[in-house]
């Protein structure tokens, strides 16, 4: 039995490097695989002081655990430069790593796959955005984090070892086309090994039902993601829906997603629409689906998104977007077919593109019908599974064997 080791972020329950972490696992478990992730854990540091972060680098060592149903190899964030702590799993992630046959990179940019990169494992890098893309964005947004590393001498070293990372990848897989001509342009040498490769949704879960928008209840805007990364923009939300309201008084807008932290409820407070503004917290799939099913339309507002999973989901439901220009929606939101764009950063673009949509509900109806239609062709799970599979057989022809192949079907004949 061959074993799989997914480079990875440390698992939480919730996210879209964790959906596409499930999504690789299940294909290598139907394929017999066993399945080990290798990450740092950052989540489990202590926060509270200083005192309780020693004791925890001191009592703490690299240690398998199970963390979201899988089996991981944890490594302390212990403190170090930023670059630095990528190269740390090389090391004490050694038995993870060497004792895998088949490896595979799953984040949000790629930097977890530096100990594949170092040790010249054959690899392949599924990814959402470049790291100075994902950068760029969050300092736009206000973190101040992100503009130190931009400014500082980490950014050339975190530069070169995402170039490294790519260099050395078999295959290169990408959320959506922003970031695969992204890709290309920043390292055209890698042209050849570059695949779009957006995540699956399971549209026979998430479809179309008209039901909970034939209900008597308040019109609502949704929009559900982890809401406090600045990169979301929330406040830039909160503005538009303002303007919107204007004409739309009995409209309301429904959040779901994390707890809204300080800044979030400063923006709200801001924008003087606390009143019509539902934070949901998170939510049962079947409690997000009915919510996708009973929207007027899903908002997205970022300043930099690879992609954005809800989108995807919001669109097998038959719910339209409106989403800025930040990335990942380009690829994915066929203006005035599925949805519409509008320019990064522009409230009152934002604004007017949903109200001429509010404005025209045959339109809209036809575009619930075109949304939904867009996501089964385009990535449903069917779809997207064939061509992840089609990646791994290529890397690893010798692994993923289809179980219908003649060659499996000799094998079987002679056990």
């Amino acid at each position: 039995m061959a074993t799989t080791c997914i480079y990875t972020l440390e698992p939480i329950q919730h996210g879209g490097v964790m959906a596409k972490v499930r999504e690789v696992a299940a294909l290598q478990t139907r394929f017999g695989h066993a399945v080990q992730l290798l990450y740092t854990a950052t989540n489990q540091v202590p926060t509270a002081n200083r005192w309780d972060k020693l004791r925890y680098f001191m009592r703490t060592p690299p240690r398998w655990e199970m963390n979201c149903g899988f089996r991981g190899f944890a490594v302390p964030d212990w403190p170090m430069p930023f670059w630095a702590s990528y190269a740390v799993p090389t090391l004490v992630g050694l038995p993870a790593i060497h004792n895998s046959h088949i490896h595979v990179v799953v984040s949000g940019s790629n930097h977890c796959g530096l100990p594949a990169a170092l040790l010249n494992k054959k690899y392949i890098v599924w990814i959402g955005t470049l790291y100075e893309e994902e950068l760029i964005g969050r300092a736009a947004a206000g973190d101040t984090w992100a503009k130190r590393i931009l400014t500082g001498p980490a950014h050339s070293i975190l530069a070169r070892e995402e170039k490294l990372i790519f260099d050395r990848a078999a295959l290169i897989l990408t959320n959506g086309a922003h970031t695969a001509g992204a890709v290309k342009r920043e390292h055209p040498s890698t042209a050849s090994r570059v695949r779009v490769l957006i995540y699956p949704v399971d549209a026979d879960t998430f479809k179309p039902d008209p039901a909970p928008r034939s209900i008597d209840r308040e019109p609502y805007l949704l929009f559900t993601a982890r809401i406090n990364d600045p990169r979301k923009n929330v406040g830039l939300l909160f503005r538009a829906f303002a303007r919107v309201r204007t004409q739309f008084p009995q409209l309301r807008l429904v959040l779901t997603g994390d707890p809204p932290e300080a800044n979030v409820l400063r923006s709200l407070a801001d924008a003087r629409v606390a009143d019509a503004v539902t934070f949901a917290g998170y939510q049962s799939r079947e409690s997000l689906i009915k919510l996708y099913q009973g929207a007027e339309l899903f908002v997205l507002p970022s300043s930099q998104e690879g992609l954005g999973i809800s989108m995807l989901e919001a669109l097998a439901c038959g719910l339209p977007v409106v989403s800025t220009r930040c990335g990942g929606p380009e690829s994915v939101i066929v203006d005035g077919l599925t949805g519409r764009l509008t320019p990064n950063g522009d409230e009152i673009a934002l604004a007017d593109a949903i109200l001429d949509l509010l404005d025209h509900p045959d339109q809209l109806n036809v575009m619930r019908v075109q949304s939904a239609a867009y996501a089964r062709d385009n990535f449903s799970r069917r779809v997207v599974e064939s061509r992840l599979l089609d990646a791994f057989q290529f890397v690893y022809p010798e692994y993923f064997v289809s179980p219908f192949s003649p060659a499996m079907q000799g094998e079987r004949g002679q056990g």
